[in-house]
């Protein structure tokens, strides 16, 4: 039973033995009248009042997480076992404004290939959100330098590489196309993340957030693999962001 429930029926329970003795002191009828209302604001939103009063106010106490000794992943109690839960973001750098329908059916056949390869039950959120401009274009340009750089290495080497060589080619034009199509639209583009989260279950905590990083490293090996896609593991204060999808738990 949840603290808040127990909270419930106390309050409940209080008010109605309070009804007994309203016979003999009438000013005492005010006192199932308020047990009630404890009892009201219990049942609706005694997971934000209790952590206050238990001097509780970080998100954590709501759900009853903890964060690993090394920052990369949140565990919890339920019942006899432990879950740790460990949330990564995709780095998806295409676009599909620039491709045919041919290839965004390819591109999304890769996608559902690599995702049906991957045994354990995860959970994928998308966030949408709009990109700030300047932030942005100065991020494709470091991008482009660092490609070009890297193009300028392997065609100077004694033995090139022609597949490296065609890959940074088509991903520095993949940026050309992306800078040329921001200038010239003049609508904001918007930014889509993709999060991953993945869970491990043990006797301990220890060992659920060992069967959680087993399972993190074949998705990242996967996604790698599959689609030449990094997956970045969300640490630290990037991964307390993710603190309240931890009771959208998936289903074992």
């Amino acid at each position: 039973m949840e603290l808040k429930e127990l909270a419930t029926i106390i309050c409940l329970g209080a008010g109605i033995i309070s009804l007994i003795f309203i016979n003999y002191f009438q000013p005492l009828a005010i006192i199932p009248l308020i047990l009630g209302l404890f009892a009201y604001l219990f049942s609706r939103w005694g997971h934000l009042y209790l952590p206050i009063l238990q001097g509780k106010r970080n998100i954590k106490d709501k759900f009853k997480v903890e964060m690993s000794n090394s920052g990369d992943a949140i565990y919890k109690e339920k019942g006899l076992d432990y879950v740790a839960t460990i949330y990564m973001k995709l780095d998806v750098y295409e676009t599909m404004t620039n491709k045919t329908e041919q290839d965004i059916l390819e591109y999304s056949s890769y996608f559902e290939r690599v995702v049906s390869t991957i045994k354990d039950p995860i959970k994928i959120t998308t966030i949408i959100h709009d990109k700030d401009m300047k932030s942005y274009i100065t991020q494709i340009d470091n991008e482009k330098i660092e490609i070009e750089n890297m193009l300028a290495k392997e065609r100077k080497s004694k033995k090139p590489n022609p597949v490296m060589i065609e890959v940074l080619e088509r991903k520095k034009l993949m940026w050309d196309r992306r800078l040329d199509s921001l200038y010239k639209n003049e609508i904001k583009p918007r930014a889509v993340e993709y999060i991953i989260a993945v869970s491990g279950k043990g006797t301990s905590s220890e060992a659920a957030i060992s069967q959680a990083k087993i399972k993190a490293r074949e998705i990242k090996s996967n996604f790698k693999g599959g689609m030449n896609i990094n997956v970045d593991e969300m640490r630290h204060e990037r991964l307390k962001f993710c603190y309240e999808w931890e009771y959208l738990s998936q289903e074992w």
